[in-house]
């Protein structure tokens, strides 16, 4: 009886891993789609029809879906790096490397066969130039059982082809960050309307949101960095009111609505007499800086020039009021104080 082929897809549903899978589809092989989960992606999930979901994306292609989450052990990963961080706070080769050994090690519980990615060389110059290709491809601990479909005629052959468990020839050579290849390729497998949001979402590439986790790592350092303040990064405007303390100021309702899950532990202020935003800080506020917080949440109120606005505090049991003018929209603390 002939040997059934089985892999381990890194799957994000994004177009490139939905193009990787369904070339191996396409040659017979059983295919897990392995979601990893580091905790800073947006898997939205949804496609542009927003219809469609990375589970249902992965029935389509016939794959099952499995769900790898890392946020614990990644904190290692993201804090030191061995091979440090691109443009902003994203450890790109030492991300992709631990998705990689994840997918090993999956591999190994599953009694498969490789793993393949979705990768492109070329395509990311932090993690997808040849050489650093292979240097996650020596420190994998899978060594030539790592596939990349869409550019393995760029790149040395793998055990599954050397093996004949896959046909080389039906594999491809893409190169560069040129989408064209991708999408005609789609369109040749039938699957252009599959793909989903995926990989452009790491928040750790987002230059705002790198900026406000640099601003906490140099106030808190590597070894006490509050994690739990990281989802906080995502939401509203951020302003360093001292070197112990900040605000995070809703910009709409939808935020406002966001931040009240992060009342508990933290200060919330409230303006009581004017409609405006509120605020979530994190301490530990001077009796100065809760008012220069308040001048600056005030700001962000219908409250007329001159007028004295009323701003509570409150901190776990207690709270206190203040009244306070709002900083003037153009004063220029307001651009020194934002991170």
């Amino acid at each position: 009886m002939e040997k059934k082929v089985k892999a381990i897809g890194l799957f994000s549903g994004g177009l490139d891993s939905v193009l990787a899978a369904a070339l191996m589809r396409k040659q017979g092989v059983e295919v897990i789609g392995l979601l990893v989960r580091t905790g800073f992606a947006a898997f939205r999930e949804i496609s542009n029809e927003e219809r469609t979901d990375i589970s249902d994306v992965a029935e389509t292609l016939g794959i099952t879906l499995r769900v790898a989450d890392i946020r614990d052990t990644y904190w290692q990963t993201l804090l030191y790096p061995q091979y440090g961080y691109g443009k902003h706070m994203n450890p790109c080769m030492d991300c992709h490397l631990h998705m990689i050994r994840t997918a090993a090690n999956v591999m190994r519980e599953e009694k498969a066969d490789f793993v393949f990615t979705g990768e492109v060389v070329g395509q990311r110059p932090k993690s997808q130039l040849s050489h650093q290709m292979n240097i996650i491809l020596r420190e994998s601990g899978i060594e030539d059982r790592l596939l990349r479909p869409l550019s393995a005629l760029r790149l040395k052959p793998t055990i599954p082809e050397k093996e004949g468990w896959i046909d080389r020839s039906q594999l491809k050579g893409f190169y560069g960050r040129q989408r064209g290849p991708q999408l005609q390729l789609a369109k040749e497998l039938g699957v252009e309307h599959l793909a989903v949001a995926a990989g452009g979402n790491c928040f750790l590439i987002n230059e705002d949101f790198s900026r406000r986790f640099k601003d906490l790592l140099d106030q808190y350092g590597k070894e006490d960095f509050p994690k739990h303040e990281v989802p906080l990064l995502r939401i509203g405007r951020h302003f360093r009111i001292s070197p112990g303390a900040k605000i995070v100021i809703n910009r709409d309702e939808k935020e406002h609505e966001m931040l009240q899950a992060f009342k508990s532990g933290h200060y919330v202020f409230e303006l009581l007499d004017v409609i405006g935003a509120s605020g979530i800080g994190s301490g530990p506020f001077r009796e100065r800086d809760m008012e220069l917080a308040a001048r600056l949440l005030s700001r962000y109120s219908k409250a007329l020039p001159g007028q004295s606005v009323r701003v509570r505090v409150t901190y776990e049991e207690n709270d206190v009021e203040m009244h306070v003018l709002p900083m003037e929209k153009k004063d220029p603390l307001i651009d020194k104080l934002r991170i």
